[in-house]
């Protein structure tokens, strides 16, 4: 009977003392053993960096939590508060319109638009349209 492939493999590695310490640390920080920190910044490490548009996304979402539980606690008008939010996204906007006109000479570059947009290039969007038709 064949035996079932291994799920976990144990790997042997050579780090800087300096590196070790501060990354036992963070496991301490986070609860988590320095096996596990390794293991979770290593996975981290593998994931897309986010686009503009997602840090801006993320950062909106986030203080529009903020806003409207800082709001319910606090008894301040949320109509107030929706406005300045409103207000946010639309400076947002013109910054995010602004960096893409910026970058326009470059967008061609899957590079850029990733950063930009987040979404990876697919292959056919770099062609010129004479050559999607082949």
């Amino acid at each position: 009977m064949r035996r079932r492939k291994a799920t976990t493999m144990q790997v042997n590695a050579r780090l800087e003392t300096e590196l070790v310490d501060r990354l036992g640390a963070r496991a301490k920080e986070n609860r988590v053993s320095l096996s596990e920190e390794i293991k979770t910044r290593l996975i981290n490490s593998f994931k897309p960096e986010p686009s503009l548009a997602d840090f801006r996304g993320d950062w909106m979402s986030r203080l529009r939590n903020t806003l409207e539980h800082i709001a319910r606690q606090e008894g301040i008008d949320i109509e107030a508060v929706w406005r300045v939010v409103q207000v946010l996204e639309v400076k947002w906007g013109g910054l995010y319109t602004d960096v893409e006109n910026e970058l326009s000479p470059h967008v061609r570059y899957p590079q850029i638009r990733e950063l930009l947009r987040g979404a990876p290039t697919l292959p056919h969007e770099t062609k010129t349209k004479a050559a999607q038709r082949e």
